[in-house]
């Protein structure tokens, strides 16, 4: 024991070295600003603006960059804004985009898309180049005026797919037993652990909102190129791999050919073609983003009146601040901050989430119900809107979405694994004493009394969901349950559900907002959820640690507070649309 002591006085000491030397850096760079303040780029632009986006994130939370100001890094509200700006001056006659290492949402993507329209309608020239085109970045392309590819790239758009991993037989011979609570017949998180293959509900939904995601894409990409394609699109994929053959592996002349794409060019002929747009234009065209700094130099509204700008991003958790989670007690702050400041107007509410705790999903809901009443909130969904994440969106304000938002899921459960045979089959024995049959235990399976208890509670849960959908969409509890039973639908099928109130877009929702807020200016202001540099370092390193040794917390001499927080709780969470988007399946 006195070891292992001495190992974690070391540990110890570690840990405040490092936040030590974090603060160092973190004072010295406050103080540099100081002495080496920020100097504005006060250089004439040329008529080309050019932009090298890498991931364009939909958070709202501020991004320090302490050893590199070149990383600096535009979300999607800032880019948007940036190329509404743009389409009116008259010093800027193109806009070249090099999306070689572009990723964003889709939902970002149609964004980006709509603010291209109002910069192409004001009389501007949009040039897309990339080295090779997939499902993301070709769907942007598609609205610029002129695609480029490298004259050795491909364009591979291979649709979009599901592939769900399933541990039922995995579990059957780790001798784990999983005991499910599930309220809502599609419902089908569970089934990863008690299946081997899609069950025919699972199969049938999943198809239903794939393909009617699926059909939107090359619908949106039919129409943009439509005076180019020499072939449907469709045509294009399904025999894609006989055009190959015909063009002997040439995939860059062949998507030219058929009018996929305008022209193919190598880096060197890239920087010639550009150069002979913009006589001003160097040869360093590709590495640098001149659109950064034009962003940042950008003059800052002088309005008083705010439209607060806001993302609910990640599984919704119970507790404080975590990096990545909509956590309830910070967020919920966010919000009473946000209706404490009288020169915010208005709010729009970007949600981007699977769900998660039933908890903290009704604490965010209640907040924002009270912000509600004080100015008008929008809810905008992201690509995923599901369960919990469709929960906190259920009071008197709008919804909108786009037509790749994954939302509904309006359904519960509950989990309890035992892995009492387990551990018996290695030879670690466990004895308890308990004063009731209500005993929660991973080292024995549920009683009766606490099986009946779970799966009325999951009901109830379920209920009280049914209830909510049905108060503020003003649905029958009838035509609820027929859209419920953890149901996932596409943006478009939700519309036709009553579940959302419009297809629409970013500016579309800002146009709406001050409308009803009754504004004749105002100035958009980005609001973080970081509580501060500080925190937002701790919560990282207590992340990071606790992933990557969460088999330490069950070690007797490691503390832990885990059982003060201990609760209760549903589960209002869509693990096909969070296994979706961090396994990168569907959006990809």
């Amino acid at each position: 024991m006195g070891f292992l002591k001495r190992i974690f006085r070391y540990i110890d000491i570690g840990r405040r070295l490092i936040l030590n030397l974090v603060f160092i850096i973190f004072i010295f760079f406050i103080a540099a600003s100081f002495f080496f303040p920020f100097q504005e780029y006060k250089k004439p632009f040329n008529k080309t603006l050019t932009f090298l986006p890498s991931q364009i994130s939909e958070t709202t939370n501020n991004e320090i960059f302490l050893f590199n100001a070149d990383s600096y890094e535009l979300n999607l509200f800032e880019v948007i804004s940036t190329l509404q700006i743009a389409s009116s001056d008259k010093n800027i006659e193109n806009i070249f985009i090099d999306l070689s290492n572009f990723s964003a949402s889709y939902t970002g993507i149609l964004e980006i898309g709509e603010a291209f329209e109002t910069v192409k309608e004001n009389g501007k020239r949009i040039i897309i180049y990339s080295d090779f085109y997939d499902s993301k970045k070709y769907l942007l392309a598609s609205y610029g005026d002129e695609i480029l590819l490298n004259d050795n790239g491909i364009l591979f758009t291979e649709g979009f797919k599901i592939e769900k991993i399933f541990l039922k037989n995995l579990l059957n011979k780790l001798k784990i037993d999983v005991t499910t609570y599930i309220a809502g017949s599609y419902k089908s998180a569970l089934e990863t652990f008690t299946r081997d293959s899609f069950s025919e509900n699972d199969k049938y939904q999943n198809s239903i909102f794939i393909n009617d995601i699926w059909s939107n894409w090359i619908k949106i990409i039919e129409k943009n190129r439509n005076s180019y394609l020499k072939v449907p699109f469709k045509d294009f994929m399904e025999r894609f791999g006989d055009y190959s053959i015909e063009y002997k592996g040439d995939i860059s002349k062949m998507v030219k050919d058929l009018g996929l794409i305008d022209k193919t060019l190598s880096r060197t002929e890239l920087y010639d073609y550009i150069s002979k747009i913009d006589d001003n234009q160097n040869k360093r065209l590709a590495t640098r983003d001149s659109f950064i700094n034009y962003s940042k130099n950008i003059k800052e509204n002088s309005s008083l009146n705010k439209i607060a700008v806001l993302t609910a991003s990640g599984e919704i958790i119970d507790g404080e601040y975590n990096e990545g989670s909509i956590s309830s007690n910070n967020f919920s702050r966010v919000l009473t901050n946000i209706g404490e400041d009288n020169s915010i107007k208005a709010l729009f509410l970007r949600i981007n989430s699977p769900g998660g705790s039933g908890f903290a999903s009704e604490v965010i809901r209640q907040q924002l119900n009270d912000l509600g009443k004080k100015i008008p909130v929008l809810i905008s969904f992201s690509d995923i809107s599901a369960s919990g994440g469709y929960w906190i969106a259920m009071n008197q304000n709008k919804i909108i979405a786009s037509p790749f938002t994954l939302t509904g899921s309006i359904g519960v459960w509950a989990v309890i694994p035992n892995f009492e045979e387990a551990f018996n089959s290695i030879g670690i024995a466990f004895d308890q004493i308990s004063t009731s049959s209500l005993n929660l235990s991973i080292l024995e399976p549920p009683s009766d009394n606490l099986s009946k208890f779970m799966q009325s509670y999951v009901e109830g849960s379920y209920t009280k969901f049914i209830d909510l959908v049905s108060k503020e969409r003003g649905l029958k509890i009838n035509e609820t349950k027929s859209l419920a039973e953890g149901r996932i639908w596409s943006g478009n099928q939700a519309l036709r559900n009553r579940l959302i109130d419009e297809i629409s877009s970013y500016q579309n929702g800002i146009d709406y907002l001050i409308k009803k807020a009754n504004l004749k200016d105002y100035k958009i202001e980005l609001i973080s959820t970081s509580p501060g540099i500080v925190d937002e370092i701790a919560s990282f390193i207590n992340s990071f640690i606790s992933s990557s040794f969460y088999g330490l917390k069950s070690l007797p001499f490691i503390k832990s507070d885990s059982k003060k927080n201990k609760q209760l709780d549903t589960k209002l969470l869509c693990i096909e649309c969070l296994f979706i988007s961090r396994n990168n399946q569907l959006f990809k």
